[in-house]
Parts: structure tokens; C-alpha cells; sequence
């Protein structure tokens, strides 16, 4: 990753989501903008104990429409929403591939857990039935870079393939690997994003944990940062980035969304499962990754769990003590908690400075007592954000910062 403070940005112009608040950039930033979340009642997850009751869910894909590899009918579901992400994405910065070699075009893939949902019934039918029962055709979907494979296969991409793997800062590393991929001139075009899917297993373990929302009292619901947040409620989707140099972009007339400047990967104290109580030793990073100009902007990684949000107003109110125009918000009462679910994060980073609006907590009621930095709205609002930090803490202290900044110049029309 990124080490000085001057790394030579990387832009944005192409995102491309498959995700809870819907398909495609316009209709996710539409969505999060009015203050929507993806979080609804759920079938096929509850434990024995009821729980949980809602998820925030991708919904019905036309993954066919979207995918012209004859590879289609292998793919997992997983791969799916990732190739559909990646297709957006490219539809999105108006790239023409034909002018693009294939070896210079690189993908740079993060997911937590990789195809969960044909990796449980692969390990049951073995377990019930013998080794015997394997299938050679599921088999090759199991590993973890199975959907950057299929990206590369569907563009006919031979360039860098990279698969990243990081708990909770999946999505943030992988994108942060994608901006060095980009700047090494390893690949004219990066795409760089990541994913993960929702299944039984994960509520399973997360109701043995007792982590999901509800289970220790409380409502049954989704409110990063509020005073009565109850734990988190789990979602899933995906999201892959076209990264360019800013010149080559500049040059073809692409919309940027925003410039990525640089990156820190860090680690603070914590349980080895949970999520740290304090980010203290997180502030050195964040300050040199801030320092020239400040951010107007924080996107956190707060999950309605009481120890991660409680963490991340600590941290955010010492680094922007020193600012009463700092404004923080977290879209995880939108999109739910999952593994890869920073790179959403990232990609509403980049609206929010290419749109200049602050993406809203869609369910805060009620503040934390004693919060001393200013939170979102419930609603977007209209702001100056010249830079943005997108910051990630994952369970057992690994952390991810980015910091965007705003394009100037660069078209703005409405495309998918």
C-alpha cells in the first residue's frame, strides 16, 4: 500500500454496484441519497431462535444481461454479482476495450469469505455422501479468486489478477492494492473492487456470537452511531471501480468521480473475533494521511454494534477535534455488515464528492451522548467536499484509510 503523503492520485470513472439499495450507480446513489435503506424482512436465515428476522439482501439481478461469457452457466452466484459489478463499471466510465490491450488491464478482487453458499453444500455432500459425491464442476468456484477469474475471462483480461482477503477491510485494501496497481504502470486500467453474499451459515455465527441486532434487548434494526443501537444486521452485495491514471482519464473526456490521493493500512489492539475498544494507535495514521487540507468528509465503518461505533466516535472526534465543519456519517444502516461491504462505502465516497452531498445515517434517531464530532443527517445534504476519508476497522484490529478528493473540470452527465 501507499506510504507518503503525496502518492500520484488515481481516478475514479467508472462504478459499477450490486447491492441492497439496487443495481447500478444511479440507482444505489438515488436510493442512500434519500435516506432508503436495503434492509427488509427476510426469509431462509433464522437460527432456532427467530433471529434474524431482517437482512439487507441483494435482490432479483439480471446477471444474463449483464454477462455475455458463455462462462455463465458455471458461475456462482457470487461471481455473478461480481462480473454484473464489473460490466457497470466499464459500461459506466464509457470504456471502449477494444482500444485497451488486455494484458494492460489489470482486476484487483476482495471477499471475505468467497463462494459461501456452493462451498456449505459442496462440504455437506461430501460430509453425508463421501468424497465420491465431489462435483469437478463446483469445484473450481470454492477458491477465493474464482470471481476475479471469471472477471478476467469475461473481458478477456490478462493482465495483473489479484485477489485480497482482509476481514471486515476487504474492500478497502483491495481498492487501495488497485490504486498502487495503477500507479506502478503495471496497467493502463484497474478494476478494482470487491464482494461477499449472504447465507444461513453466517447468521448462524453471528447468533452464537451474539452480535446480531436484537439479541441482547433492543430493537431489531440498523442504526450506526445511535444511542440505542442494538448490533448489527447482516447484508451482502458487491462493487468493482475502473481506476485510471488522471491524465489518460482526463484525455478521453471520462466523468471522474473523484481522485483516490493515497492510502494507509494500520492495526490496533483487539480481540482476536471482535472488534477493538479503542483506535488510539490509529491516529498517527489517520493524521499523516489527512494533513495536507484536512477532509470535510469521514465515512466510517460503524455497524450498530456498541463497541465498533463506540470506537470510531472516539477516534473520529480526535481527528476532528480541531474542525467544526467535519461532518461523519456510515452507511451500514443501508447496506447492512458484510466482509467486502467497505468498498460500497468507497463507492459512496466518490458520489458524495463528485455529487457534493453528505450520504445520510438513514436510521439515527438519537445521537450517542457526548458525541463531540457532528453526524449526518437522515436525509443527504448538500456540502463543499473538497477530500473525503473513508476509514475501516475490522475485528482483531486490522484498519484501511483512503482519501478522496474531488475532481474539477471533468463532465458530469448523467450515465449508468
Amino acid at each position: 500500500m501507499s506510504h507518503g503523503s503525496h502518492s500520484t492520485p488515481v481516478a475514479v470513472t467508472g462504478i459499477g454496484v450490486v447491492s441492497p439499495l439496487g443495481i447500478g450507480r444511479a440507482a444505489f446513489w438515488s436510493a442512500l441519497r434519500d435516506g432508503q435503506s436495503g434492509i427488509a424482512p427476510v426469509e431462509g436465515l433464522a437460527c432456532h431462535s427467530g433471529l434474524p428476522r431482517i437482512a439487507a439482501t441483494v435482490g432479483e439481478l439480471a446477471a444474463k444481461e449483464l454477462i455475455a461469457s458463455p462462462h455463465y452457466r458455471r458461475m456462482d452466484r457470487l461471481s455473478r454479482m461480481v462480473v454484473a459489478a464489473s460490466r457497470l463499471a466499464l459500461d459506466d466510465a464509457r470504456v471502449t476495450l477494444d482500444r485497451v490491450p488486455g494484458d494492460r488491464v489489470g482486476v484487483v478482487f476482495g471477499t471475505s469469505f468467497g463462494d459461501m453458499r456452493d462451498s456449505v453444500a459442496h462440504l455437506e455432500r461430501v460430509f453425508t455422501r463421501g468424497p465420491a459425491s465431489a462435483s469437478p464442476m463446483v469445484f473450481p468456484n470454492l477458491v477465493m479468486n474464482a470471481p476475479a477469474g471469471y472477471v478476467a475471462m469475461e473481458g478477456a483480461f490478462t493482465g495483473v489478477n489479484f485477489t485480497v482477503a482482509q476481514a471486515e477491510v476487504t474492500g478497502e485494501q483491495a481498492v487501495a492494492l488497485g490504486c498502487d496497481v495503477a500507479r506502478s504502470g503495471r496497467a493502463d486500467l484497474v478494476l478494482a473492487g470487491a464482494g461477499d453474499e449472504l447465507v444461513p451459515i453466517f447468521a448462524e455465527v453471528y447468533h452464537r456470537a451474539r452480535a446480531l441486532a436484537g439479541q441482547r434487548g433492543g430493537r431489531e434494526w440498523s442504526s450506526p452511531y445511535d444511542r440505542g443501537r442494538s448490533g448489527i444486521v447482516l447484508g451482502e452485495g458487491a462493487a468493482m471501480l475502473v481506476l485510471e491514471p488522471v491524465a489518460a482519464a482526463r484525455a478521453r473526456g471520462a466523468t471522474i468521480y473523484a481522485c483516490i490521493e493515497d492510502s494507509r493500512i494500520f492495526a490496533v489492539p483487539a480481540p482476536r473475533y471482535d472488534w477493538p475498544a479503542r483506535a488510539d494507535a490509529a491516529l498517527s495514521a489517520l493524521r499523516a494521511l489527512t494533513a495536507d487540507g484536512g477532509v470535510q468528509l469521514i465515512l466510517g465503518a460503524a455497524n450498530s454494534s456498541r463497541r465498533l461505533d463506540a470506537c470510531e466516535l472516539a477516534l473520529f472526534g480526535g481527528l476532528a477535534a480541531e474542525s467544526a465543519e467535519v461532518r461523519v456519517t456510515s452507511i451500514k444502516g443501508a447496506v447492512g455488515e458484510f466482509g467486502a461491504a467497505g468498498v460500497l462505502t468507497i463507492a459512496a465516497g466518490c458520489l458524495a464528492v463528485h455529487e457534493q452531498a453528505v450520504p445520510p445515517l438513514c436510521h439515527l434517531d438519537e445521537p450517542e451522548d457526548g458525541t463531540r464530532i457532528r453526524l449526518a443527517e437522515r436525509r443527504a445534504t448538500p456540502m463543499r467536499i473538497d477530500r473525503a476519508l473513508v476509514c475501516g476497522l475490522a475485528r482483531g484490529g486490522a484498519g484501511a484509510a483512503l482519501t478522496l478528493r474531488a475532481a474539477g473540470g471533468e463532465t458530469t452527465d448523467e450515465h449508468r
